[in-house]
């Protein structure tokens, strides 16, 4: 599987409310709400100075106020690019494995007590409940303007047991790739299988929506979560990893 083509499809699932586009690098702001949306992704070859290029996204990003981020794979262009920003003293963080699943092999089944959200209506419902499991995410109108920029049918899921919303995640299904997002459990629930039921119910609404792969992201340091994908057949394909300059 091409990792270019990944990295697009996933920008295109995540979008930023703004994007610059510069000498081959998309440079994404957001807000600040996550760091794949406000960050510079360097995907393409171009003709400037590798210095002038950062100096450049450097001001942008504080210019308005940003954080300056570099978000960087295997294939960032140019491939110096990770040692020139480690040279600058810039701190490596956050790394992140992106996992396939071929959805012809999967038996994933839907629960009955995983529910889609139909409509606008729905997402915001489907907003509301996350942010009230993941109370470390702020920025709810960010959130939401992110969300209706996607691409793709937008698959807002939720598990209910016993009236109570346990757990919740977002599948967003385009050009047939299936990602999954935002996948959390209530804190007082965890460890109970909620999370591979909730999952399961969402890998089978992307085969019902015809696609061929799914994607997700997730940081390496996540054991729990990494074992659930592993479980399910996820196999990692590529990291990413953020540079940030020091304060």
């Amino acid at each position: 599987m091409n990792v270019l083509r990944i990295e697009e499809q996933t920008l295109n699932a995540w979008p930023a409310l703004e994007t610059y586009l510069y000498d081959g690098w998309l440079l994404r702001f957001s807000n600040g709400y996550t760091g794949r949306a406000n960050s510079v992704n360097a995907l393409y070859p171009g003709q400037l100075p590798l210095d002038e290029k950062i100096d450049f996204c450097l001001s942008l990003y504080r210019e308005r106020g940003l954080q300056p981020l570099f978000r960087l794979t295997e294939i960032s262009q140019p491939s110096e690019l990770d040692a020139e920003l480690a040279q600058r003293g810039f701190t490596y963080y956050n790394e992140t494995c992106v996992q396939l699943l071929d959805l012809s092999w999967s038996g994933a089944m839907a629960s009955e007590r995983a529910y889609m959200l139909p409509d606008r209506s729905g997402l915001e419902s489907w907003l509301h409940a996350f942010h009230r499991l993941n109370p470390a995410r702020r920025d709810v109108e960010t959130h939401a303007k992110l969300l209706n920029a996607a691409f793709g049918r937008k698959c807002p899921m939720i598990l209910s047991v016993e009236g109570e919303t346990v757990a919740c995640g977002l599948g967003i299904s385009d050009n047939g790739y299936f990602g999954l997002f935002d996948i959390v459990t209530d804190a007082e629930h965890r460890r109970k299988g909620y999370g591979r039921e909730l999952t399961e119910s969402l890998l089978n609404w992307g085969i019902e929506s015809y696609a061929h792969t799914a994607y997700l992201q997730v940081m390496t340091n996540n054991k729990p979560a990494l074992a659930l994908y592993a479980q399910l057949g996820f196999k990692e394909l590529y990291r990413y990893w953020y540079r940030v300059p020091k304060l």
